[in-house]
């Protein structure tokens, strides 16, 4: 080690927060001997790793799980890391391939044992959990000669004659197909037939219709596959959920098992949250999506996160809502219903789904109201004229009426407003997301609504004083939370017109010290952490009329995020507001910040320190 990266490494040591891999000799060398103990054939048929190499996983493992908070400091290693990993795996499986399926033996028994590689798909696991597995997927294989030899795999484990697979394993061949599920060839000229394939194991399925075991193209078989992992608690239901969606939104699917996929997984949820038939929608009790309060248990609960999983990663993939033709309907009712109400990641991933599908029936292009973060000559207001400052958020009038006439009455009945105001947080944080992506889809009129239904939020339930004063001790820490998660991601989207930023900020700085006591306890962290959220989200405005209202009110904004940096009793809040005034000091000090502004505020906070 050098002079740079001993002090690298000391500094590293002082701050408890790693900046590169330092371990990265040290695990190389892990993984070389794991590497050529695993690629050993001879090892093969036997069950399992042995105790050294369990061993030297673990160790590996202990140094990964190091880097959570700092993953990226794996990335220049990351493609050599995967590359070892995977060129064994790939090799196993080929091999498992040809022994189990083309050369099966009259009993059915394979020479190559099928866990054999459990600790090298554990140690991928570990990366995929530290590193993220969209980035990790990036580095493995995607031939289309591995199509046939994963799926045989995957399929093999899900059998009958499998005993107790390793999850890690299934679910790193889980992602390992979503990758291949996008080779640009029709499956038809990749299908071989694969006659060999021993049943599927059903024992964990609750009623054995669900699967099509008979099936036989190999879309048919991927796609029954996929939905027998759908209803595991662990990764392989994400695994699977995005495998089925990158499958599904392929182009020879589009016709017929995208919209049989979409119809099943609708069925699958009205099954499991006991809501009846479309045939009884008309019926004396409410009929399909009535207000049904029933306890559902674990296993109905896992049946309708995987098929609201699969959904949500479908409509986002999918390019038009034809395939949605006849369902709406359906949808729009298990949206409403009252079934999920005990069950906050049931409610998140409806959120999530029902945003999605509102997108499918909006406009793709991004709006022209919205003012251009790309062309700093617009951003500056600057024409070609050299004329200076215009306002850009009017140049959306050609486009209004145009837009107005393809949203469809129908997306009016997707609302995410009362979700902004759910109890749990991750429901909240959706619909914030959700609305801005729908707002920014729309025509300015229409986004403009939303933004002042948003900021409409903050006043619910105030009493205003007489000293002029606003009392929020009768709001709701919730409420709050959501409307300004809400405006932070439509600022993030450049959707916050100037006329209403002046309505909006005055809350957003009572925001900054919304606190209320609740008995023995206070509340409201959550709603002055979402606060400097909006106020980080300010200082990234461009707009020079966004930046002249911000200018006006500058010395409110920087008094409240400078003593919120100071005394709030939050370190999280802490750092949340001192990011915030930092961003805007170094993106609007020559206009906003000023520097007699910056001596105010110091000797303010000198004084009452």
């Amino acid at each position: 080690m050098n002079s740079h990266d001993q002090d690298a490494f000391e500094a590293d040591d002082v701050g408890s927060v790693p900046m590169f891999f330092r371990e990265h000799e040290e695990f190389f060398g892990q993984l070389d001997m794991i590497t050529t103990m695993a690629g050993n054939k001879e090892t093969w048929s036997e069950d399992g790793s042995s105790e050294e190499e369990a061993q030297l996983v673990r160790k590996a493992t202990s140094i990964l799980e190091v880097y959570q908070e700092q993953p990226n400091c794996l990335d220049p290693h990351l493609e050599r890391i995967v590359d070892k990993l995977m060129s064994t795996i790939q090799e196993y499986v080929y091999a498992l391939y040809g022994s189990s399926i083309a050369e099966t033996t009259a009993s059915g028994s394979s020479r190559i044992s099928m866990s054999r590689m459990n600790c090298l798909f554990d140690l991928t696991y570990t990366i995929c959990k530290v590193r993220g597995y969209k980035v990790v997927l990036r580095f493995f294989p995607h031939s289309v000669a591995d199509v046939e030899p994963v799926f045989a795999m995957l399929w093999l484990h899900s059998s009958v004659d499998a005993g107790e697979p390793s999850w890690t394993t299934k679910y790193t061949l889980l992602i390992w197909l979503s990758l291949l599920a996008m080779v640009p060839f029709d499956m038809d000229s990749i299908d071989s037939g694969l006659s060999n394939l021993p049943p599927l194991n059903l024992s964990t399925v609750n009623s054995s219709d669900r699967i099509n075991a008979s099936a036989s193209t190999l879309i048919a078989r991927w796609t029954e596959l996929g939905k027998l992992h759908l209803n595991k608690s662990g990764c392989e239901m994400e695994g699977s959920a995005v495998m089925l969606a990158r499958l599904l939104s392929r182009r020879d699917t589009l016709e017929k098992e995208q919209p049989e996929f979409i119809s099943w997984a609708i069925q699958e949820i009205s099954e499991s949250s006991g809501l009846t038939t479309m045939e009884s929608t008309n019926g004396d009790n409410g009929g399909y999506g009535g207000k049904d309060t029933k306890a559902l248990g674990i296993s109905s609960v896992l049946r309708i996160n995987g098929a609201l999983r699969v959904l949500c990663h479908l409509f986002s993939d999918m390019d038009s809502s034809l395939a949605l033709n006849g369902q709406l309907e359906r949808l729009l009712t298990i949206f409403q219903s009252g079934a999920f109400e005990q069950h906050s990641v049931t409610r998140k991933l409806i959120c999530k789904t029902a945003q999605r599908m509102a997108l499918l029936f909006l406009p793709p292009k991004p709006p022209t109201f919205a003012y251009n973060r790309t062309s700093l000559r617009d951003n500056l207001g600057i024409t070609t004229d050299g004329n200076a400052t215009r306002d850009i958020s009017d140049r959306s009038h050609l486009d209004d009426n145009v837009l107005a006439e393809s949203v469809d009455q129908e997306e009016e009945d997707v609302e995410l407003s009362d979700n902004v105001e759910e109890f749990d947080t991750i429901v909240r944080w959706s619909a914030a997301k959700g609305i801005a992506r729908i707002a920014e889809r729309l025509p300015r009129v229409l986004a403009q609504e939303i933004v002042s239904a948003v900021v409409s939020i903050l006043g619910e339930q105030t009493l205003e004083g007489a000293d002029g004063k606003v009392d929020v001790s009768m709001t709701s820490e919730f409420s709050w939370h959501g409307a300004l998660m809400s405006l932070a991601e439509l600022s993030r989207r450049s959707l916050l017109p100037a006329q209403m930023l002046r309505e909006a900020i005055p809350w957003i700085v009572r925001g900054l010290t919304y606190e209320i006591q609740r008995g023995n306890y206070s509340v409201g962290s959550n709603v002055r952490d979402a606060a400097c959220y909006v106020m980080w989200s300010f200082a990234r405005i461009t707009n020079p009329l966004c930046k002249a209202v911000f200018a006006d009110m500058s010395t409110d904004m920087a008094t409240a995020l400078v003593s919120v940096a100071v005394f709030d009793r939050e370190p999280n809040i802490r750092r949340a507001a001192s990011a915030a005034y930092q961003e805007h000091v170094g993106r609007h000090v020559s206009s906003i910040w000023t520097k007699k502004e910056w001596v105010h505020l110091f000797v303010l906070v000198a004084k009452l320190c």
